[in-house]
């Protein structure tokens, strides 16, 4: 080479050679990928000057270690790494409580940023010497907690203050002669016994029926030898809503023959348990002649061990001549012997089944039986008309048998002698007399006729006049009964007027005589 070549070569400037770059992690590559270029790094670089002849290794290293200081210096504005997918909190169970993190930063403990996490515990201490988010409580909590403290205070000493009133002493006879076994006295068994009879007294009060005599004395001018008391619901009507009618109420078929034909053999009772607001306009309405002489309603039942039972020793009757017909046995549970149930009445129209029990009550009232428990206890766990006509078949045919048996002997003459023939007590010879327009009865037997036949023909034609009657002064009665009413209502608003202007008439003249 010559000396001139040499002279040129030195003039060109030096290329330095790339060296081989040292290798570096994916995520610096995948980072300085996504890094912005900012206006100084965009711009070129100037040139310097470069002070004279480098050496090429020199070069090579100087740049592999900016290449590694560069890789381990972390850019100070870098974005955190993105929060994966299932650790995002759910957002449509409402939006999370950042008290942690708001701890955790008083504390000393900043994160760059929050990431939620379920069922982590706090460990962080709070600000002003509180502890985490276990031992933190709001001050509404407070509140809360001081109220039910003092509310727990105060019902406990009223209830002991409650307690040592009520155990005091009678304070007159009646308390103490409706409580003889209790007498008076400070020791404690006394004072307990004295606090549990008058809270019993109290809970009696809404527990037990309004009056301890439900029905009055009965009139003899209008008694009746027995008492049949007739439920409401699903006996005597059914009530049902749907959305096209609402609330409808159907009455039982036979409902008026079976009350107004049984009025005439029984004291009439409807025993419900609806209360007064409820029932009475539908009874009202059901029995505008009042055939049903005593209604009872909600208010004379009485209320046991969570149901509702109708206690019959609260009539004033003598429950030896009591029958009551319902459709629940829980109701009757206290006198189960004096109860006829019958299956719930669903609206059928075709039902017969009140009718076909007519002829059993009325044959009670025939034979005047002294107890009616006795007769109901043969028909226990049967259906009463059913069993009823079969044993009327039986005695039937011996009763004609023992007819033609007798009429072959000389026969007595007189009512005596039919007595003794029909084997009844001179009591039941009631049924036998005859009144005006009646088939005498010496005709009746020999025709075949019993005695129950005779009183159901009785029971017929004094229905027919009942009828008879309702058809012709049914509408005068219901007037006059409205008159009745109203006169009742205008006598009542003129007496409480009466007593307003008295009072009022007597503060002015006094204030006159001032």
């Amino acid at each position: 080479m010559t000396a001139a070549g040499q002279d040129a070569r030195e003039d060109e400037p030096l290329r330095i050679r790339p060296a081989t770059a040292a290798p570096a992690s994916q995520f610096l590559r995948a980072f300085a990928d996504k890094k912005p270029i900012s206006d100084e790094t965009s711009r070129p670089a100037p040139k310097q000057p470069s002070s004279g002849p480098q050496n090429p290794a020199e070069s090579s290293s100087a740049q592999e270690d900016k290449v590694d200081a560069a890789a381990d210096k972390k850019p100070a504005d870098a974005e955190p790494e993105p929060i994966p997918f299932h650790k995002l909190p759910d957002l449509t169970q409402g939006i999370p409580s950042t008290l942690e993190a708001e701890l955790e930063q008083k504390s000393g403990k900043s994160p760059s940023y929050l990431e939620v996490s379920e069922g982590e515990p706090s460990s962080g201490g709070g600000g002003r010497g509180r502890g985490g988010r276990e031992e933190y409580v709001s001050t509404s909590e407070r509140n809360r907690k001081w109220w039910t403290r003092f509310m727990l205070t105060v019902a406990g000493s009223g209830s002991l203050v409650g307690i040592a009133y009520m155990g005091r002493n009678w304070e007159d006879d009646i308390e103490a002669e409706r409580h003889p076994d209790i007498p008076n006295g400070w020791s404690p068994s006394l004072w307990w016994q004295r606090t549990r009879a008058r809270w019993g007294e109290s809970v009696s009060y809404y527990q037990d029926p309004a009056f301890e005599k439900l029905l009055p004395d009965p009139d003899p001018s209008f008694e009746r030898p027995y008492t049949l008391c007739i439920s409401l619901d699903d006996m005597l009507i059914h009530s049902e809503w749907t959305r096209e009618h609402g609330w409808r109420v159907a009455k039982r078929p036979g409902m008026d023959y079976f009350i107004r034909y049984l009025s005439q053999y029984y004291e009439l009772v409807l025993f419900t348990t609806a209360p007064f607001g409820m029932a009475e306009p539908l009874v009202r309405k059901l029995d505008p002649f009042r055939f049903i002489m005593w209604p009872l309603y909600r208010e004379a039942t009485k209320y046991e061990d969570g149901e509702i039972v109708k206690d019959l020793s609260y009539l004033n009757r003598d429950l030896s001549k009591v029958i009551i017909l319902d459709t629940k046995p829980e109701h009757v549970r206290k006198q189960p012997e004096n109860a006829i149930i019958l299956e719930p009445w669903k609206g059928d129209p075709n039902d017969k089944e009140l009718v076909a029990l007519i002829p059993f009550l009325e044959y009670i009232h025939t034979m005047q039986y002294a107890d009616v428990r006795k007769v109901l206890k043969s028909f226990e766990g049967k259906h009463i008309p059913t069993e009823f006509a079969r044993r009327e078949a039986i005695a039937r045919r011996e009763f004609n048998k023992q007819l033609a048996e007798k009429s072959k002997n000389k026969k007595p003459s007189g009512m005596g002698a039919l007595g003794n023939l029909l084997g009844l007590k001179p009591s039941k010879m009631s049924m036998t007399m005859p009144v005006d327009g009646e088939q005498d009865p010496l005709e009746a037997f020999s025709q075949g006729k019993m005695i129950q036949d005779i009183a159901r023909e009785r029971g017929q034609r004094n229905y027919l006049a009942l009828e008879k009657e309702i058809r012709e002064n049914g509408e005068k009665w219901l007037k006059e009964e409205q008159l009745a009413m109203e006169k009742a209502q205008q006598e009542a608003m003129n007496s409480m007027m009466g007593s307003f202007s008295g009072i009022f008439s007597s503060k002015k003249g006094g204030e006159n005589k001032a």
